[in-house]
């Protein structure tokens, strides 16, 4: 997958710990962990990529690995490989076979206003993760 233009790309020798927020597509192929906070662009967890954050997108597409809870007013795409353990609120979800959630899915919660900031503490939730 090449990056769009303007996208913001996390390599694989690199490790985040804290807030990223912004308005352009971010592509992850390294870790991240806290919040993620893209309200008007999309997060894009590539197949290396492992991610432990609150997450707030417009679009997320799952290759690799999420634990924490997503948020999405667009839509959720776990395509072949990914793995999420966390709870799921989406206005529109897709599965490929191959991919793995142990979460819950909660359309209705879609276009609940993005969380606010965190602050001081950029820890995220941890889910209360089903099968």
């Amino acid at each position: 997958m090449i990056p769009t233009e303007g996208a913001t790309v996390i390599g694989r020798e690199m490790k985040v710990r804290g807030e990223l927020s912004g308005s352009n597509d971010l592509l992850v192929d390294g870790e991240i962990e806290g919040v993620i906070r893209l309200t008007a662009a999309r997060l894009t967890v590539r197949a290396d990529g492992r991610v432990h954050a609150t997450i707030a997108a417009q679009d997320v597409v799952v290759m690799g690995h999420i634990e924490g809870e997503i948020r999405a007013t667009g839509h959720v795409e776990l395509r072949n490989g990914a793995v999420v353990l966390g709870d799921i609120f989406a206005a529109r979800l897709s599965i490929e076979e191959g991919a793995m959630l142990r979460g819950g899915v909660d359309p209705s919660r879609a276009n609940e206003p993005f969380p606010a900031s965190s602050g001081a503490d950029s820890t995220p939730r941890r889910s209360n993760a089903r099968t």
